[in-house]
């Protein structure tokens, strides 16, 4: 796949956060960040790992080391310092044309890291199509509506990003369903596949070889997405457009 050195879109910042835990965060950040450096220089590419786990920083520093990695832990003890070194980092990249910032943040509440989620230009929002997963992640993106009501904002883009889901699932019209009250689009799914399980060993030889076409295809799949969509504006032109029901249906009878 060729990579693309000519974007000129002004730089991207993308959360990848809800409230819940064990929803895919730290997977999702990985595999987006390692698909993006198949479609652009990889040298444009920060992931900022925010969770005291440290999967983000333990795999790429092995798997893509010409991504640049950022360790920051937002915990209670580093919460205020190292939130405001996440804020100076992504205002430092806003005039690098063609670069993005993924930020992989940790489970929780925390209200200042919320506000900071919402200053960002995109949100991924994983979550599987349980109900314990669906209705905490329904609390997280109600809250972000009202930060964008309150300030009469139209960013973040708020993509919900159907993971951990049963092979051969194809429709989704239940989770649009349950989503259609609320400012979101819907992101290709990522499926529940034994080989993606495998790569939380952090090593990985594990998941190159035992990865199969199924989750490679998934996360480039997204990863495609994630370039049309977010980094290249097609999120901001479909917003721009007057017809909105015309603009929701491609995302709310996703198909894969």
């Amino acid at each position: 796949m060729m990579v693309n050195d000519k974007n000129n879109e002004p730089a991207k910042s993308i959360f990848v956060a809800n409230v819940k835990g064990g929803v895919g965060k730290s997977t999702l950040s990985i595999m987006l960040a390692r698909s993006l450096a198949k479609l652009m220089p990889p040298q444009n590419i920060t992931v900022i790992d925010t969770d005291l786990q440290r999967t983000a920083t333990e795999f790429l520093t092995v798997s893509n080391p010409e991504i640049n990695v950022e360790f920051l832990p937002i915990t209670p003890a580093f919460e205020n310092t190292n939130i405001s070194l996440v804020q100076q980092f992504i205002k430092q990249n806003e005039f690098k044309t063609g670069h993005v910032v993924i930020v992989d943040t940790p489970a929780g509440s925390s209200q200042r890291l919320w506000n900071l989620v919402a200053e960002g230009y995109c949100v991924l929002i994983p979550t599987t199509l349980s109900n314990a997963d669906l209705l905490p992640t329904e609390n997280f993106i109600r809250s972000m509506d009202k930060v964008k009501a309150r300030y009469s904002k139209s960013l973040p883009h708020l993509v919900v990003c159907p993971n951990k889901i049963p092979f051969g699932q194809k429709d989704f019209s239940l989770m649009a369903e349950r989503l259609k009250n609320h400012d979101v689009v819907i992101g290709p799914a990522l499926r529940d596949l034994a080989s993606v399980r495998h790569f939380y060993n952090g090593r990985t030889e594990s998941w190159e070889k035992k990865s199969d076409g199924n989750a490679k295809n998934d996360f480039e799949k997204f990863g495609s997405f994630v370039q049309k969509y977010v980094l290249n504006g097609k999120l901001d032109k479909i917003y721009n457009e007057k017809n909105v029901e015309e603009n929701i249906i491609p995302f709310g009878k996703v198909k894969n």
